[in-house]
């Protein structure tokens, strides 16, 4: 630009191509010298390592021994506990790692110093692989060949909620201006029932809540050398939900058993055990469930956390655990991780005799379960939860895995969402689950097990026989 001003002061044009033209040339000098400057630092970083390191690791003059010492303290440092703000190390195939991945782990302020070095030096050594992504990238003009794991799956993550805004979210918004008194309509109806209800438990929380922090205090009180403890737990706690706001996964909280059986292309069967659960319905007998109603899920969501933070017949605290399932029937379900059994747990308050009613917390044994599960990004809309759930099937079709569903039925799912609603939506952690046979659970012959179909109606229908129409219901 000022060469541009400079030029137009004395008459002379300044094309925008040149200007494209001198940017590019400049780049590919920028890149040359950075290459440079790799091939030169590589040598001065070795012989920094070499004149650092412990003499324990120099046994012999010889340089072949340096080599296998030097080789024996980056594979130690390699086995030390990593923890990635955005989990992106752990998800590396060590087998194919590459300067991205080096890079990813550099730029990680999780990483010690030590294996910060190794790092830095296998970066000055792959100079020659990372002028060829750059290269491929300037080629291509696209940003994918040099970005790190983490980068791509904030890329991804971006992309994905771009496609839920813009084909879910908004047209929904749309759809509730242009229909304001059908949602008014819907709110008048239910606030009355649901909100006392709700409120109350809520309070009954912010009390038992209020009652333990009143203890706490007099205990304090009474042992001053308690305080700098507490308040460092307190202080740990804080970090580790600020870190929470970048995670994929959550830090702190409980998840529910399971074991992986396998891993495809897009997927993974996971085999659950048996947990104890609290959940609520989102939905009133014979409602249409929607993903999408905001307010039915946030006030299914606060009954079950107030029952979680002392609102149960114990005035029991207990952990919040991850993830929150929703069903495709329009449950809410918070897994329970103080007590194995439904009889270990405190009872809800104002239990409810009716059956399926918003806002009614209950306890239930979820069984265990094989389940094909997906993850993606963003927001849960109605429309990713269907194409989700389309995906997943296609892929468990091509790879002949069978869902454990009835024919001719709806395939039910579960939606498990992982992060606390300020975690910024490109990095959170959902996951669509379908229930999935195991191998040779049931018949191998399609023919024989429609023919195990045929012959269950036909004696369903002959037992229906022997019961006059007035005793069926």
């Amino acid at each position: 630009l000022a060469m541009c001003r400079s030029r137009s002061s004395i008459g002379s044009k300044c094309r925008p191509s040149s200007i494209l033209h001198q940017s590019y040339v400049s780049r590919k000098l920028v890149l040359a010298l950075l290459v440079l400057f790799l091939d030169a630092a590589t040598h001065a970083f070795r012989l920094h390592v070499v004149v650092t390191t412990p003499k324990a690791l120099y046994a012999s003059s010889n340089n072949d021994n340096t080599e296998a010492a030097f080789a024996a303290f980056a594979q130690s440092l390699e086995e030390e506990q990593e923890d990635s703000t955005f989990d992106s190390s752990k998800e590396d195939n060590p087998s194919t790692s590459s300067w991205q991945t080096s890079l990813d782990r550099l730029l990680d302020p999780n990483t010690s110093s030590a294996k910060r070095q190794i790092l830095l030096s296998d970066l000055l050594g792959a100079n020659a692989q990372i002028r060829e992504s750059v290269v491929e990238a300037l080629r291509e003009r696209k940003i994918d060949p040099i970005l790190t794991p983490t980068g791509k799956k904030l890329q991804d993550g971006t992309r994905a909620v771009a496609r839920q805004i813009t084909m879910d979210i908004l047209p929904a918004i749309a759809e509730s201006l242009r229909a304001p008194e059908r949602q008014q309509r819907k709110l008048a109806e239910e606030l009355p029932l649901v909100v006392p209800k709700i409120g109350e438990r809520i309070f009954d929380a912010l009390s038992t809540q209020a009652r333990k922090k009143l203890e706490q205090l007099q205990q304090d009180l009474a042992n001053p050398t308690r305080i700098p403890d507490r308040i460092s737990k307190q202080t740990s706690d804080i970090l580790m939900e600020a870190r929470n706001v970048f995670r994929e996964t959550p830090e702190g909280l409980v998840e529910p058993k399971y074991k992986l059986i396998s891993s495809s292309n897009g997927y993974e069967i996971r085999e659950y055990d048996g947990y104890a659960a609290a959940s609520t319905s989102m939905v009133k007998v014979g409602e249409k469930f929607s993903l999408d109603d905001i307010a039915s899920g946030g006030a299914a969501f606060n009954a079950i956390a107030a029952y979680i933070f002392g609102a149960n017949e114990d005035q029991r605290t207990m952990k919040m655990t991850t993830p929150v399932t929703t069903t495709s029937a329009g449950e809410m379900r918070f897994f329970l991780a103080d007590g194995a059994e439904v009889d270990l747990l405190p009872q809800p308050l104002a239990q409810e005799a009716s059956i399926n009613e918003k806002g009614a917390v209950k306890l239930l044994q979820v069984p265990p379960a094989r389940l094909a599960i997906a993850r993606f990004t963003g927001f849960v809309t109605d429309g990713e939860v269907s194409r989700q759930k389309d995906a997943l099937l296609n892929a468990l079709a091509l790879d002949g895995v069978e869902i454990d569903v009835p024919h001719g039925k709806p395939v039910p799912y579960f939606i498990f969402q992982y992060n606390p609603p300020y975690t910024i939506p490109i990095v959170r952690r959902n996951e669509i689950a379908i229930p999935v046979r195991a191998p040779q659970a049931g018949p191998t012959d399609l023919k024989e097990e429609w023919v195990g179909d045929v012959v269950a109606s036909s004696d369903d229908e002959e037992n229906m026989l022997d019961y006059a129409p007035s005793d069926v219901e």
